[in-house]
C-alpha cells in the first residue's frame, strides 16, 4: 500500500500545520489492501499512525469494478477532537492516535466520497453512487435531511435528468457496486459537498457543474469541472476545485459565475519529477486499452484528488500518493511529501488536524 514517504526536494521548506491526515485508495488492489487512513507529522514528514480502511458491516466479498470503487479511505474531517473518515458505506470515527471510537452507517450511504461537518454536530455526505447528498446527526446518529437533485424539476429541465429508481427505505449499501450503475445516463456523480452562507452546494463531476442544492440551481458549468474532485468555498464566494485530469487547481468566482484563475501543477519541477518515469508506461497501457488489449481503465499519473485549506496554504493530493503545499494566493509551491511510488496508490481525503 504505502511506504514511509519521501520529501524529494520540494521548494523552500516552511512551517506548516503540525499534523495532517490523509486517506488513500489503491486501484485494482484486493479489498483488504485497498487503502489506509494516515496521520502525518507534516514538519518532520514522518508517519505517526496509520490504519487500513476496509468496507465492513456489511462486508463486500467481491468488487466488480477494478478502479477505486469500494476501496480505501475517502473524505476526512476533524471534528471535536475526533477524525471522521469515510469508507465506501460507513463513517468511521477515530481519536488522534487512530484508535477506533465509533462508526455510523445507513442504508443510503452508498459510495461515499467527500464529507463536510457543521457547527451543529452534523455531517453532510456525498452518497455518490446514488446521486444524493445527505445530512446526519453525529450525536443522535440519525438521518436529518437529504437532497436528491435528479428529482429537482429545474435540474431535470437543464440537464435532461430522470430520477434514480431506488427504494429509499431499503438498505442500498450493496446494491450499486457494478460500474453500469454509475455509468448510466443522468448519473451526476456528486462527489463533494459544502455548506456556504446557509446553502448546501455540491460538485457534479459528470456534468461539470457546481450546484446550489438549497435553491435547486446550477451556479456555474465549466469544462474544468468535468471529472473534477473536491470543493472548498471561501467567505468571499471563491470556490476552489481540483481539475483532476487537467492537473490544475481552479478558482471560481461564484458571485460572477466564472473561472477566476488556475494553478497548473505541472509548472512545478517537483511534480514533473514525481511523474517523469510514470508517463511512458501509462501511455503504453492506455494505448493497449484503446485498441482492446486491456479491458479496464489505467491508473493515471498525477490524478489530482484531495484538497484542504490551512489559512493561506492549500494541501493538494496527487498520484502516486503525494501531497503538495501551495500558497494559494501567490501560487508558490511551499513544500511537498511523497508517500508511495506506485501510481495505483492515490490520495483521496485530506484534513488538517487541530
Amino acid at each position: 500500500m504505502g511506504g514511509g514517504g519521501k520529501q524529494r526536494g520540494a521548494a523552500q521548506r516552511s512551517q506548516g500545520p503540525d499534523r495532517l491526515a490523509f486517506g488513500t485508495i489503491v486501484r485494482s488492489a484486493p479489498l483488504e489492501e485497498g487503502g489506509e487512513l494516515v496521520v502525518l507529522d507534516w514538519n518532520e514528514k514522518a508517519v505517526e499512525e496509520k490504519v487500513a480502511v476496509v468496507p465492513q458491516e456489511p462486508d463486500i466479498v467481491e468488487d466488480p469494478n477494478p478502479r477505486g470503487n469500494t476501496r480505501g479511505c475517502r473524505g476526512i474531517r476533524w471534528h471535536r477532537d475526533q477524525l471522521i473518515a469515510a469508507s465506501y458505506h460507513t463513517l468511521r470515527v477515530y481519536d488522534e492516535e487512530l484508535r477506533s471510537v465509533g462508526a455510523l452507517s445507513d442504508g443510503l450511504m452508498v459510495g461515499l466520497h467527500e464529507i463536510a461537518t457543521t457547527a451543529d454536530d452534523t455531517v453532510w455526505v456525498t452518497s455518490t453512487a446514488i446521486d444524493a447528498v445527505i445530512e446526519y446527526d453525529l450525536i443522535e446518529q440519525t438521518r436529518r435531511r437529504a437532497y436528491w437533485p435528479r428529482e429537482m424539476e429545474a435540474l431535470q429541465e437543464q440537464f435532461g435528468l430522470v430520477p434514480l429508481p431506488i427504494d429509499k427505505a431499503a438498505d442500498n449499501r450493496l446494491n450499486f457496486l457494478a460500474p453500469a450503475k454509475t455509468d448510466a445516463d443522468s448519473h451526476l456523480h456528486l462527489n463533494a459537498v459544502e455548506e456556504h452562507a446557509g446553502d448546501v452546494y455540491a460538485l457534479s463531476n459528470a456534468y461539470g457543474a457546481i450546484l446550489n442544492l438549497s435553491k435547486a440551481e446550477v451556479v456555474l458549468q465549466h469544462e474544468g469541472l468535468e471529472g473534477a474532485h473536491n470543493l472548498l468555498i471561501l467567505d468571499d464566494d471563491l470556490a476552489i476545485v481540483n481539475d483532476t485530469f487537467g492537473s490544475i487547481v481552479r478558482f471560481y468566482d461564484l458571485a460572477e459565475r466564472k473561472l477566476q484563475r488556475s494553478i497548473d501543477l505541472t509548472d512545478y519541477r517537483w511534480v514533473r519529477e514525481l511523474i517523469r518515469w510514470k508517463i511512458p508506461p501509462y501511455l503504453a497501457k492506455e494505448m493497449a486499452r484503446k485498441v482492446g488489449l486491456r479491458d479496464h481503465s489505467v491508473a493515471k499519473p498525477l490524478f489530482v484528488r484531495g484538497l484542504v485549506r490551512d489559512e493561506s496554504h492549500l494541501f493538494v493530493g496527487v498520484s502516486p500518493a503525494a501531497i503538495l503545499q501551495i500558497d494559494w494566493q501567490t501560487g508558490e509551491l511551499v513544500d511537498a511529501y511523497q508517500y508511495a511510488d506506485d501510481v495505483h496508490v492515490c490520495v483521496h481525503g485530506l484534513e488538517v488536524l487541530g
